[in-house]
């Protein structure tokens, strides 16, 4: 398979159009080809597309933060500017990558396909495919060994809430939650903060296309468990929609009973009709509710209680946000006694 040219042009151009660099059905060898045929029978042309879009920028693509730390910019994981970082791949071994990703698409059940294709109907991520690396610490990482297709229960799990929460017959609130996903949940879960200092800068990359040792690295498949607790812990908001909790309780998505989710900092109940109204009514630079992490993140990570991951990662109220700045929860605890103790008056 000698599709490197095409995809070199591709990157190379002044403005990068993924579509410029997804033909590759007369570059592959026969196995491939009957692979791909076989991949093919099975989707709409519009899932096809998605299919080729998605391959081709998990195999051969990456997004680094640009020099200036300004923005983003596609790159072909052979670029010069990769060079003697862990994130750099040959041609040849994205090649493999392709071939391997190609192979088990190919030979999923029934009920595994069906769910990928979930993956090209419902996006959040431009080119989603529920492709990941096994080992976040594996040096290079971007390798066969080390890149797979996931499809497990959780993974599924955050598929069927996108579809649902897109369901305006089962969901009410379905504008609220699209709204939402589509912006704070997407950015907060999906890409990473602007780090302009330190060994790893970063600015809106995929976390899990940041540099493995960066404090905002994360694998794809925790970014969506995120998702998906972010999704759910708005269902528990005090005054959200009746039905739409009980079909989420009849999908097994959420829990029956359940507690109202509260602020983690001021312990308050989360009012829903307040967090709507702020949604669908924004006020430029000001929200009264933030995706906050619980614990700051460290690289090293090694329980989930430092890292972005979803046990550390809540909803958390405007007040909630202003106490905690950049302290943990147990900070927090510490600082809200010790005002509790100097402030007598408080005791009443």
């Amino acid at each position: 398979m000698d599709f490197k040219p095409i995809i070199d042009t591709a990157v190379d151009s002044a403005r990068f159009r993924i579509d410029d660099c997804i033909d590759f059905e007369d570059y592959l060898e026969p196995t491939q080809s009957r692979e791909c045929s076989i991949i093919k029978q099975k989707l709409s042309a519009k899932e096809y597309k998605a299919f080729r879009r998605s391959i081709i920028r998990n195999s051969f693509l990456i997004e680094p933060v640009n020099d200036e730390v300004t923005s983003t910019k596609v790159e072909a994981h052979w670029s010069q500017r990769l060079e003697g970082d862990v994130r750099y791949s040959s041609y040849e071994t994205c090649v493999e990558i392709f071939n391997k990703l190609l192979n088990t698409i190919a030979n999923l059940s029934v009920e595994d396909f069906n769910m990928l294709k979930e993956f090209f109907n419902n996006t959040v991520v431009p080119y989603e495919m529920p492709v990941d690396y096994i080992d976040r610490f594996a040096s290079p990482i971007h390798t066969a060994q080390n890149v797979d297709l996931f499809l497990t229960d959780e993974i599924k799990d955050c598929i069927t809430m996108r579809r649902f929460i897109r369901d305006t017959r089962r969901n009410p609130a379905s504008e609220v939650f699209q709204t939402i996903l589509a912006d704070k949940i997407k950015v907060k879960t999906y890409l990473t903060d602007r780090a302009l200092t330190g060994d790893y800068k970063t600015n809106r990359e995929k976390r899990w296309e940041a540099h493995p040792n960066s404090v905002q690295y994360a694998l794809r498949r925790n970014c969506m468990k995120i998702e998906t607790k972010l999704l759910l812990q708005i269902a528990t908001f005090e005054g959200c929609d009746v039905g739409l909790v009980h079909n989420l309780q009849h999908d097994g998505l959420l829990s029956d009973p359940f507690e109202y989710c509260k602020c983690p900092i001021t312990g308050d109940n989360i009012q829903y009709a307040e967090f709507a109204d702020d949604a669908l009514h924004p006020t430029h630079g000001k929200s009264k509710f933030q995706v906050g992490h619980l614990n700051p993140l460290k690289a090293l990570d090694t329980d989930g209680a430092n890292g972005h991951t979803a046990d550390n990662i809540s909803w958390i109220s405007e007040n909630g946000n202003r106490i905690q700045g950049s302290l943990s929860i147990d900070e927090v605890d510490a600082l809200l006694r010790r005002i509790y103790h100097n402030r007598p008056e408080l005791h009443e």
